[in-house]
């Protein structure tokens, strides 16, 4: 009996200490690996771009990479966009908004935050702009009115389908557009917006500093000051930033690999012209956001905009960039 209660002590001094220090290892190593990892927060740069199906297409992939990543607990856009197509603007103000029901999202504007690009920050939680930012031009532009007659070559089935409609068709519709983009930052905007319908409805833009004191924007500030106010909503300290731009790259340049084999798809820097390249992956996506500057801002609708079966092409657009070459 003695010898049984020996024994049964001598596990307890020499082995419970052993297992007490395995415990407190593994409870540190998952402290330190899972649950003490930084956050992040997700960058997607928004360039200077007239939004199109093309260009929605990729900014909205970059929106769903941060969904989906569990360890992005906010994210910021840098947004600089004159607005485009009704269409596309919508849908990036439809997944911004979704992406904010999961994690907080805070625009920081750059030189354009109008009209489409205006559709588009306001699906998020704050909206930062730069004191010189052109904010606003909230309306809608036709890419031709009135539409053109048909000729000997065209031949339609009704009285409207050549055309879309009598010209009081199309200026129904264009108020019909108007008064959705109004109700969209009515409702977006709340207590925070400081102006009138009518005086929402003129369309005009306005710098930054004003837009503010109207309440188009929440903030004045730098793409920092929007990057802290993310993680302040999101309630983190400690984080790291993660470029989502190059990690959707990444993914799509992975993707070509898959499917065209990885001989098929070499690096920027192989002098070998396989049929489907890196380079030329990252070049088409590199064209949905032409470069472009104030000075190419001018009338008329880029042939870069989508282009429909059908008239009339509606656009939440203010300006429009030539086909002039890039500045450099």
């Amino acid at each position: 009996m003695l010898a049984s209660a020996a024994r049964l002590t001598y596990r307890w001094f020499i082995l419970g200490p052993i297992m007490i220090g395995l415990g407190i290892a593994l409870g540190l190593s998952l402290f330190f690996t899972v649950l003490r990892a930084d956050p992040k927060i997700g960058i997607i740069d928004v360039p200077f771009t007239v939004i199109t199906e093309n260009s929605a297409f990729f900014i909205s992939q970059m929106l769903d990479y941060a969904r989906e990543r569990e360890d992005i607990k906010a994210v910021v856009i840098l947004l600089n966009s004159p607005g485009g197509g009704v269409t596309p603007s919508e849908q990036l103000f439809l997944r911004t908004a979704n992406l904010r029901e999961e994690k907080p999202v805070v625009i920081s504007g750059g030189q354009f935050v109008a009209s489409g690009g205006y559709m588009m920050s306001m699906g998020a939680n704050l909206i930062y702009a730069k004191p010189s930012s052109i904010v606003g031009s909230i309306g809608v532009r036709t890419s031709f009115f009135p539409p053109p007659p048909p000729n000997e070559t065209d031949i339609g089935t009704g009285p409207a389908k050549l055309t879309g409609g009598t010209e009081r068709t199309l200026l129904g519709e264009i108020e019909l557009l108007k008064e959705a983009f109004l109700r969209t930052v009515i409702s977006q905007r709340g207590d925070r917006l400081k102006m009138s319908p009518e005086e929402i409805l003129q369309a005009l833009t306005y710098p930054g500093f004003q837009a503010k004191q109207l309440g188009l924007v929440d903030e004045i500030g730098s793409d920092i000051d929007a990057i802290r106010a993310a993680a302040r909503l999101a309630g983190i300290d400690n984080y790291e930033l993660v470029d989502v731009n190059a990690e959707v790259i990444k993914l799509q340049v992975e993707e070509f690999r898959r499917i065209f084999g990885t001989d098929a798809v070499m690096s920027v820097g192989d002098n070998a012209e396989p049929p489907v390249s890196a380079a030329e992956v990252l070049g088409r996506i590199g064209r949905l956001f032409p470069p472009t500057g104030d000075a190419q801002i001018a009338g008329g609708v880029p042939s870069d905009i989508p282009i429909s079966v059908s008239t009339p092409r509606y656009f939440y657009l203010y300006g429009v960039p030539t086909d002039a070459a890039p500045v450099e």
